[in-house]
């Protein structure tokens, strides 16, 4: 499978980072004029650590927990941090450090790699970093509190979700997933690679919260292993949807390059029958929707090419696209409601930039639905809920 857009993206996605990186410098400056003198200035990687993001964002930050972030990257040695309700902490690049000091502030001596409270030592065990194999991938394994803002259901209410024994019952299924892009579709890795390079599976019920990407944590992919029939199929789709958001809130940096109109701009409105007010889809989020139509239809469509799945994963794969190809020329027509047959209203929403992306996206379309439709158009689709769910898939359509 090719990856059109790959070469495409690449130049907007280095000037996203660079406004990124940017924006995180100068934040943490405002923070502390003296913050450069311990790190490197100059440094790609650094200012594209998720929990920046997460710092800033989050209304109530201590400055213990942006000193922990620090103690990652920084030339220092000595740093606050704090244990969680666990007696654990999380430093970048490090691990995870496991005390019986529940809550509290302690001194971190980096180069001593000395845990102390109140100039007494305290006893940890470190969890090194956990990385996907041959992959620069992290897996985060145990909750951090500075990422609990990102849970919250659709009443914006934030909820409690289940990560250790999750991570540990999908971390088989994870790796294979990965890897399987990495083999089948290399150009999307290395995007996965650089610009979505940390991943956390959590459990809540769906209808609280979905798998999702944040701006509150650019870089993580945070994926919802809520059904007990999800395998590599799903993580495979999963892994390619969220680190599709993720890619792109990077390229959307400079908004202004892809849009001709505010992104704001609404294109549809949801409601439940009664009409109930659900969500605004605008242009924005239309836009995000659409690569990660386009990753998935590159990813799960490379995996079945290259024979990595049995006969049941084939079935949900080849269910997946099917459901992948209406969900996308539904919101196509949201553009255009001819989407291929005029480009008028596209013209109006895009700039030249933003609309060679839309093509392309229309052209893997076109290639996935040629390539598929016989085999997929009958099957029925009529019970799916919001997110694909292979269970339901398989009531309607017996895999024989």
């Amino acid at each position: 499978m090719n990856n059109p857009l790959q070469p495409i993206l690449l130049p907007f996605l280095e000037q996203g980072l660079e406004t990124q990186n940017q924006n995180i410098k100068l934040l943490l400056y405002k923070k502390n004029e003296d913050i450069f003198n311990s790190l490197d200035f100059e440094s790609e990687t650094i200012y594209q650590e998720p929990l920046f993001f997460s710092y800033f964002n989050k209304s109530n930050s201590s400055i213990v927990q942006l000193e922990q972030i620090l103690a990652g990257f920084s030339s220092g040695n000595k740093f606050r941090v704090q244990t969680d309700n666990f007696g654990r902490f999380y430093i970048p690049n490090t691990g995870w450090f496991i005390t019986n000091k529940k809550n509290v502030i302690l001194i971190f001596y980096k180069k001593e790699m000395l845990l102390e409270e109140e100039g007494i030592k305290v006893d940890f065990t470190l969890d090194h970093v956990s990385l996907i194999e041959n992959t620069s991938i992290e897996v985060l394994k145990y909750p951090i509190p500075l990422l609990e803002q990102c849970f919250f259901n659709v009443d914006k209410k934030l909820i409690e979700v289940e990560i250790e024994k999750i991570t540990k019952e999908h971390l088989e299924h994870l790796t294979i997933a990965y890897q399987l892009i990495k083999k089948n579709i290399p150009t999307q890795f290395q995007l996965i690679e650089k610009y979505a390079n940390k991943c956390m599976i959590f459990n809540v019920d769906t209808y609280e919260r979905n798998s999702f990407a944040t701006m509150k944590a650019v870089g993580i992919g945070f994926y919802n292993a809520y059904q007990e029939n999800y395998d590599e199929v799903f993580f495979v789709d999963d892994i390619a949807h969220q680190t599709g958001h993720v890619i792109f809130y990077t390229l959307l940096s400079n908004i202004d390059d892809f849009f001709k109109v505010p992104k704001e701009t609404v294109l549809e409105t949801i409601e439940l029958p009664d009409g109930t007010f659900i969500e605004n889809r605008d242009l924005y989020v239309l836009f995000h929707a659409f690569y990660t139509y386009y990753t998935s239809f590159i990813c799960l469509d490379a995996c079945l090419d290259a024979g990595d799945f049995d006969k049941r994963q084939v079935h949900e794969a080849k269910g997946r696209i099917a459901f992948y190809l209406n969900k996308c020329y539904n919101d196509f027509v949201l553009i255009d409601k001819q989407p291929f047959e005029t480009e008028e209203n596209a013209l109006k929403y895009f700039t030249k930039n933003g609309l060679s992306i839309y093509k392309e996206i229309k052209n893997i379309w076109l290639e996935m639905s040629k390539k598929w439709f016989d085999e997929v158009k009958v099957y029925d689709l009529s019970n799916q809920p919001y997110n694909f769910t292979y269970s339901k898939f398989r009531e309607l359509n017996p895999l024989t």
